[in-house]
């Protein structure tokens, strides 16, 4: 039972899953993610601190939070990121029930079970193509083998559901959606395949999920099934004949933001409602580094909240994309 009032949006959507990035780096330097030319980093000293981080995710597990993601950038560059895990698993003990990361994968051999023994419970591991040519076209880095390898390591610790999150771009890798199945056949993993969403000046043709799932279903059976525990808005299939399951994140053909129940906190802690564009995001490192009390954090939380739009306005054919570039809102 929470220890405060829920948090609750102005369309009565119970809110109770944040993404919360730890870091705007990266390792990688994703095509649809981050410019060539790179980014302005955040300044280390404008970063949630791991104290900082702590309290806040106290104080979101008390407003009724349920679920903590952390993501990137890519988290695990982040410098002690296995303490500041275990700083937000701690708020478990106010009713915070899963705590989860997506990351790139590029360390999980190493740094996988001292995450895991600091209270992460689940990853999701981006992946969007298993051709180490087009990976380096990807990705601008060479490291398929070390997140194949990574993968493996999670497996083999029983470290499971894992999800595999490949974001489909006509072009890049579409034609690669059944060979995902193929290789992991002999795994137990969820494929979750993303419609992409185009961010500032990144432009790629949108792939429905319905020709993604044809291109699946011409060489393989799936079953509907019920999603593993942190599904979220994706629907899953389970694929006859092997130990994978592939779902499905229809962000713009499936819209599902009537049963939006999350919002994101940016590395520098701003509360951004949306992944469309929010001009007016409140800080909530501000208030913390004012003095501010649990109950100043709770009430710029819930002040936030209060300019949640009801749906994203990014259509199929990509008009209307979001501002900025995805590696500085979150994930």
């Amino acid at each position: 039972m929470s220890l405060r009032a829920p948090l609750v949006d102005p369309f009565g959507r119970r809110l109770d899953y944040v993404r919360l990035s730890v870091t705007d780096r990266c390792n990688f330097r994703c095509i649809y993610c981050m410019p060539e030319e790179g980014i302005d980093w955040t300044d280390r000293g404008d970063l949630l601190s791991f104290e900082e981080t702590g309290t806040l995710a106290r104080v979101l597990a008390q407003m009724g939070v349920e679920r903590i993601r952390l993501t990137g950038g890519e988290p695990t560059v982040r410098r002690g990121i296995v303490d500041l895990v275990e700083r937000v698993a701690a708020a478990k003990e106010f009713g915070l029930r899963d705590v989860a990361m997506t990351t790139n994968g590029w360390n999980l051999a190493d740094i996988g079970p001292a995450l895991r023994a600091a209270g992460l419970d689940r990853l999701n591991i981006s992946l969007d193509t298993l051709d180490r040519e087009r990976f380096v076209q990807i990705t601008r880095t060479d490291r398929l083998a070390d997140v194949l390898k990574g993968i493996d390591a999670v497996v083999d610790m029983g470290w499971l559901p894992l999800k595999i999150n490949v974001v489909v771009c006509d072009g890049l890798n579409a034609d690669e959606v059944a060979g995902f199945v193929d290789h992991f056949a002999h795994l137990p993993v969820h494929i979750r395949y993303i419609e992409y969403m185009a961010f500032g000046a990144s432009r790629f043709k949108l792939v429905p999920w319905e020709r993604t799932k044809a291109e699946i279903e011409a060489k393989h059976t799936l079953v509907a099934v019920d999603g593993p525990d942190g599904s979220g808005p994706a629907d899953y299939w389970r694929v006859e004949g092997s130990q994978v399951t592939v779902g499905a994140i229809g962000a713009l053909s499936r819209q599902f933001c009537a049963a939006c129940n999350r919002i994101r906190i940016t590395a520098d802690g701003q509360v951004r409602n949306c992944l469309a564009y929010e001009p007016n995001m409140v800080s909530l490192r501000d208030v913390l580094r004012a003095g501010g009390s649990d109950d100043d954090l709770e009430a710029a939380i819930r002040g936030a909240v209060l300019s949640k739009p009801y749906s994203h306005i990014q259509q199929e054919d990509g008009s209307n994309p979001y501002e900025g570039n995805m590696i500085q809102i979150g994930g």
